[in-house]
């Protein structure tokens, strides 16, 4: 009796299992079907790409003496009051050999440092330092595209260059050339004619070898007060003028003025920021500052922009393209068939996070087309992540619904 008891027992154990196992199977094979999209970062530039007038303080550099003009600094270099900004001579065979004496010159003095050479330790040492601190300004002028700087580190360095490896037995031998370079440039500059008069600087400032004509009318006053009419009659214009060498640029403000569609910049006010990247001359974005936006004018006006960086880039051209950035903005891209909204209009959507739908709220910054980017929020692990697998269904899905493929 017992046994037959006991056996029926496990048959109703095992057909209760059987039983659990076809129920299971069946809701498994009519679960409703779903795919899952992974929330993945998104970001995108508001802005437009226009073009505009550099504009600074500026005045035209002339020459009195006439003859061959030579600038004798470089573009974007910053010079002192009085001091000289170019040579005049009277013909091209006076520029060929001062030219010359300018080379044995430099040639000279280089001789004469390397010639007192003492080979203590002490002072190979110091050398060696000297050596390195100038191949560093040669590499860090480079990197900054600071050519003229480089150059400069570049001639100062030669002189420790060969003091540092001249041996003894070779004083000799350069104290010959140095007599030879001596003689030669006494006769050269017993043939070469006085200069015809040097350009100095009038004021501290940026020499540029660039004058368009339009230093004394394309001003910042100008900004102040210009419609889009005035500032279009400034489009193409060039009065370069015959007697002007060059310009210098008096300020370290500068200012992009560009004519631009009212719609783009009607959420811009004075003293606001926005990125800005140039066609050309810089290099990496630039941060300026919003100065004035013009009255509109058939849904046009003129965003002035300014900064005061890199100014030495920004003597020379007159026109630059640019691409404006007014916001950046960035989220996560969400599928608009992924979101659902509770009835306190909260929206969100479903994770998919091991077996089971948690759901997870969201804040929609813009519409992206079939998408919506969404506020990538990371002060929980309740919010939506990068990554995070969003449950896409047509079926009913509840926060802990489990989800089985």
């Amino acid at each position: 009796m017992k046994g037959e008891k006991f056996m029926k027992i496990i048959v109703a154990a095992l057909l209760c299992v059987t039983v659990c196992y076809m129920i299971f199977s069946v809701t498994r094979l009519s679960g409703d079907a779903f795919t899952t999209y992974k929330a993945v970062r998104f970001e995108v530039g508001d802005g437009i790409t226009t073009s505009g007038f550099l504009v600074r303080s500026e005045q035209s550099l002339r020459s009195e003496g006439g003859g061959i003009i030579v600038p004798t600094r470089s573009e974007g270099e910053k010079v002192g009051k009085g001091q000289t900004l170019a040579l005049c001579y009277r013909d091209e065979e006076d520029k060929r050999l001062q030219a010359r004496i300018d080379e044995l010159e430099e040639e000279l003095a280089q001789m004469k440092y390397a010639h007192s050479y003492s080979a203590s330790d002490a002072d190979s040492a110091s050398m060696d330092t000297d050596i390195l601190r100038l191949m560093n300004q040669i590499t860090l002028s480079a990197a900054r595209r600071e050519y003229a700087s480089a150059d400069k580190s570049a001639e100062a360095l030669k002189p420790y260059i060969l003091r540092r490896y001249l041996n003894s037995s070779e004083a000799d031998a350069l104290w010959v050339r140095i007599t030879a370079v001596q003689e030669q440039l006494n006769t050269l500059k017993d043939q070469v004619g006085t200069e015809t008069g040097a350009v100095t600087a009038p004021v501290s400032g940026w020499f540029s070898g660039v004058s368009d004509g339009l230093e004394g009318s394309l001003t910042p006053e100008f900004l102040e007060t210009a419609t889009v009419e005035a500032l279009e009659k400034f489009e193409g214009v060039s009065r370069r003028e015959d007697d002007a060498i060059g310009k210098l640029v008096t300020s370290q403000k500068w200012y992009f003025a560009a004519i631009v569609p009212s719609r783009n910049v009607a959420g811009l006010e004075p003293g606001d920021r926005i990125e800005v990247n140039f066609a050309y001359d810089f290099y990496g974005n630039l941060r300026m500052k919003v100065e004035r936006v013009s009255p509109s004018e058939d849904d046009r006006c003129i965003l002035v922009l300014s900064s005061e960086s890199y100014i030495q880039y920004a003597v020379s051209s007159r026109t630059q393209t640019a691409d404006l950035v007014f916001a950046d903005r960035s989220g996560l891209r969400v599928p608009k068939t992924a979101i659902y909204a509770t009835e306190d209009g909260q929206s969100g959507v479903y994770v998919l996070e091991g077996a089971e739908a948690k759901w997870k709220p969201i804040t929609i910054l813009f519409d992206n087309g079939d998408s919506f980017i969404v506020e990538l929020d990371k002060s929980s692990t309740k919010n939506l992540w990068p990554e995070d697998e969003i449950i896409l269904t047509t079926g009913e899905i509840y926060n802990g619904k489990v989800m089985i493929k």
